[in-house]
């Protein structure tokens, strides 16, 4: 069994944090066309929400229409023959009620769905896909693949597979970004995150961004690095936490061991980030709505997916390379076909176009033909900002979603910020993922 709090926050498979309600919106129908039904469990990147219920509907409500009218798509509802009803799905009395429940239980709700399309995150695809509730696109895509191939970060689409079968195609992707306060940078006479960024330039500005009061405490860090794990710092380096085939420990590398040393001096030695773990990386984000918090509460620079930026106080810049360059992305939401559809040629039609038209609604796009238009479809990002994103995708891999693998560097956060030695916790961590491989 899954605890609920726990199955909403990794695996998002519910409404995405959208409450227990139904709602329906429906393009208008035509003489014999198929009628579609398009289930969203989710779709947190969508822009200007304002993070109300409302916005939400209203913009699920924008996207059908938007594909409605785009006469232009070879696969929209004109041209595809078909019409489009989107629904956002209500929780069952018993899952509200339940303080757990199983995968099994989930992908049996999903599964008596009258649905012939499902918006999924990665890890709820690769559930529903096991089960038999959303059908692999394999069959579909034979013609396309090469094509996908093209149009797809290979990262981004390998997010949605399970045993070499393809349940998804991504609509977008979460880059790890650096946000930084723009105002305060100027203030202080530090030049703005560019590309020529390192990790030398990272310490020195992040130095002299950190303010301290009289007695030595700081009351303003310049860094806050560690927010969605140390991964960005392993990859730079040249360096993995584990084997990717046999899945054994390599943290007793010496890349590893470097690229730790320097995440350990940042906490402790240079003092320019707050040296908390566990649930206590968030505490910089402690108030229920990150724009109301005092801009110069939080760290002057934050190392963080987009979606948590705490903008518009903060602008966008690409992380700061190693040894190479490296960025951590994590899947956004993807497309399925419903496996109990009807219309599965009708299904995988909707799906392209409906993909299509997603890409001008969510941050950062998943297809690269989007990526590069990212400035026209979103105006008010700079022109640095627009390449940072771009550069950030273009060195992108994927963000484990294994969760022995993240206990592990669970292990490495906490050991650094307690200002544990590296070999110390290099030896907690391995000891978490050995006891996964051994099983």
């Amino acid at each position: 069994m899954l605890g609920r709090r726990a199955l909403m926050a990794s695996a998002a498979a519910l409404a995405g944090g959208c409450g227990p309600f139904g709602s329906s919106m429906t393009v208008p129908s035509r003489p014999q066309a198929t009628a579609l039904t398009w289930h969203t469990l989710g779709l947190p990147d969508l822009l200007d929400l304002g993070g109300s219920l409302e916005g939400h509907k209203q913009r699920i409500q924008e996207i059908v229409v938007a594909l409605e009218e785009d006469g232009e798509n070879p696969n929209g509802p004109a041209r595809g023959s078909y019409t489009l009803t989107a629904r956002i799905p209500e929780y069952p009395e018993e899952f509200s009620e339940s303080t757990s429940f199983s995968f099994d239980e989930l992908a049996e709700w999903l599964g008596g769905l009258e649905a012939d399309l499902f918006s999924v995150d990665s890890w709820t695809a690769r559930i529903l896909g096991e089960r038999g509730v959303i059908l692999p696109l394999d069959r579909f895509i034979a013609n396309d693949e090469p094509k996908f191939s093209q149009e797809f970060y290979p990262y981004a689409l390998d997010q949605f597979r399970e045993d070499g079968k393809l349940y998804a195609l991504p609509i977008n992707v979460d880059p790890q970004l650096l946000h930084y306060d723009a105002a305060y940078f100027a203030e202080q006479g530090v030049r703005p995150v560019d590309e020529s960024w390192d990790w030398d330039d990272l310490v020195e500005s992040a130095e002299r961004l950190t303010r301290r009061g009289e007695d030595g405490t700081v009351t303003r860090w310049g860094l806050m690095p560690q927010l969605n794990g140390l991964w960005w710092a392993l990859w730079q380096n040249e360096a993995e936490l584990a084997d990717p085939i046999t899945g054994r420990c390599r943290l007793q590398d010496a890349t590893a061991g470097e690229a730790l040393q320097f995440c350990r001096d940042l906490l402790h030695e240079h003092r320019v980030a707050p040296p908390v773990g566990g649930n206590d990386v968030w505490s910089v984000f402690s108030a229920p709505d990150i724009l109301s918090t005092p801009r110069d509460s939080l760290p002057a620079m934050i190392f963080s997916r987009h979606n948590v930026s705490p903008r518009p106080a903060y602008r966008w810049a690409a992380l700061p390379r190693g040894r190479v360059r490296s960025v951590p992305v994590a899947a956004g939401m993807g497309l399925a076909i419903a496996a109990q559809t009807e219309h599965t040629e009708k299904a995988y039609t909707a799906l392209k176009g409906l993909l299509q038209t997603l890409q001008r609604f969510v941050a950062v796009p998943a297809q690269k033909e989007a990526v590069a238009r990212l400035g026209e479809i979103h105006p008010s990002l700079l022109p640095e900002e627009v390449t940072a994103v771009q550069r950030s995708l273009e060195h992108g891999r994927a963000i484990p979603e294994d969760l022995q693998a993240w206990a592990a560097m669970h292990d490495i956060v906490d050991g650094l910020a307690r200002g544990d030695e590296v070999s110390a916790v290099v030896t907690s961590a391995c000891t978490t993922l050995e006891r996964a491989v051994l099983r």
